[in-house]
């Protein structure tokens, strides 16, 4: 579903000592899939009477945008776990969808299938592949070679548990702001030496700053860094309603952990690459620790797409038709493939494709591996099939074949990794049956056994797409 498309908010364009790019943020699904998508506009923005309000920040977003895609070449290493920095190299640029149509920018998609626009990359040695911790993308911080040359990275350490913030600072922070905390939290460590966390306020923040673009209540959340005796912190700004707090769509009124997902140490002092993870938005930018001076650098604002549906691509129908066309010759021009599901068979995270004619009788089911569609079978007045239930990551589809009462063939497909194959055949014609499994002939009580043990129908909701919607 897409609740809220976060506005992306631009930056401002500072650059390392010596103007060398930043480290920037690389949206990984596996090594066939990993880019630094685009947040804003590809083209350079014209300041206008209409946009002339917020053209600079505007523009500054472009500015950083295009500066990474001028530096691409440069990015060559990232960090993965631990610490480990690992070789990439740049690829390519993408900016159209398989349809041939622009991409909309500032978008994590939630699967590999649906690209986004931006820079492409690749690893160096694909067996130096990261291990992901979920089952969607992740952001990887990557390095320019120049930044290298000038910056220390140090280590990051996550703090176990929820582990509130010091209650001397605790007690500072409400003296400052006049409020009272609410809840607090440290992250992480840094360096061996600076806390990272943060404390949220419960109630109104009266005394913020006045935004007559925004008029509303706020509340008030900090982003904090305790280097020994020394409190640096960066206000967070949220709504408040009634006595209820929020920073994020869905942050069910509890603000949300920042990461530090690298630091580094160089000639002007501390630079942290941070990711702001809340329910359907992603974060991304720098702390700077500058002469005693804590500062934000905004990167861009995601919208993280949640349990959105994969499109079907207008250049494959022709294809899948085809396939269709070609396994049922006898319906061949009479019926077409107008709607679709796709159902992930096997557990894989690769969905199958279930297509139908709007008769809801003719269709079709489709694997795809090796970057092709490749059709399993079908479905007619005389042809149905079924699923049945997922067992130790294998997938199975049950079809039958019937000419009439006492002639037909029962196909048993086995999938894993989204390969199908026949994994057993039944052929009752008229009462002499003939079974295989594999290239194994059965008896009669081994078929029906075999029948017996498969695993119970799977029965999945059903909702068609309509392909011209």
């Amino acid at each position: 579903m897409r609740k809220i498309l976060v506005c992306l908010f631009a930056v401002l364009v500072l650059t390392a000592r010596g103007g060398e790019p930043q480290p920037m943020f690389l949206y990984y699904f596996n090594p066939d899939h990993m880019q630094v998508v685009y947040w804003t506009e590809y083209q350079e923005p014209q300041r206008t009477a209409d946009n002339a309000e917020y053209f600079d920040q505007w523009y500054s977003a472009w500015a950083l945008q295009n500066s990474v895609k001028t530096h691409a070449d440069g990015y060559t290493k990232m960090v993965i776990g631990g610490g480990r920095l690992i070789d990439i190299k740049y690829k390519d640029e993408l900016l159209k969808n398989p349809d041939g149509e622009d991409m909309y920018p500032g978008e994590l998609h939630s699967r590999p299938s649906i690209p986004s626009p931006g820079l492409r990359f690749a690893l160096v040695d694909r067996k130096q592949a990261p291990r992901r911790e979920y089952d969607y993308g992740e952001l990887f911080v990557i390095l320019h070679k120049d930044y290298l040359n000038t910056h220390r990275m140090v280590k990051t350490e996550y703090t176990s548990g929820e582990k509130p913030m010091p209650a001397s600072v605790i007690r500072q922070m409400e003296q400052k702001y006049g409020m009272k905390a609410a809840r607090s939290m440290q992250v992480g460590k840094i360096a061996g030496r600076y806390i990272q966390g943060f404390i949220q306020f419960a109630g109104e923040y009266k005394n913020a700053p006045v935004d007559a673009n925004h008029d509303y209540k706020k509340a008030l959340a900090l982003e904090v860094l305790i280097d020994g005796s020394k409190v640096y912190t960066i206000e967070k700004l949220g709504y408040y309603d009634d006595g209820y707090c929020t920073w994020n769509a869905d942050d069910g009124g509890e603000y949300c952990p920042t990461a530090i997902c690298a630091a580094f140490e160089g000639p002007d002092g501390l630079d942290l690459c941070y990711e702001h993870g809340a329910p359907e938005s992603r974060t991304v930018g720098m702390y700077h620790l500058r002469n005693g001076q804590f500062t934000e650098q905004n990167y861009a604002v995601y919208h993280a797409m949640v349990d959105e549906q994969t499109p079907l691509w207008k250049k494959n129908i022709a294809t899948l038709q085809k396939l269709y066309d070609e396994e049922n010759p006898e319906c061949e021009g009479k019926f077409k493939l107008t709607k679709y599901r796709w159902i992930d068979i096997d557990d894989d995270g690769i969905e199958e494709l279930w297509m139908r004619d709007k008769d809801d009788v003719h269709g079709a089911l489709f694997c795809q591996y090796d970057g092709t569609f490749h059709l399993i079978c079908s479905e007619s007045d005389k042809q149905q099939f079924y699923f049945l239930q997922q067992r130790s990551g294998m997938g199975y589809v049950r079809h039958t074949n019937t000419t009439d009462e006492s002639h037909y063939c029962i196909t048993v497909f086995s999938s894993k990794k989204s390969f199908f194959s026949p994994d057993f055949a039944m052929v009752n014609d008229g009462g002499h049956i003939e079974a295989w499994q594999g290239d194994r002939i059965l008896s009669n009580v081994q078929a029906t056994n075999m029948l017996d043990k498969l695993p119970p129908k799977w029965d999945v909701y059903i909702y068609w797409h309509d392909m011209e919607e």
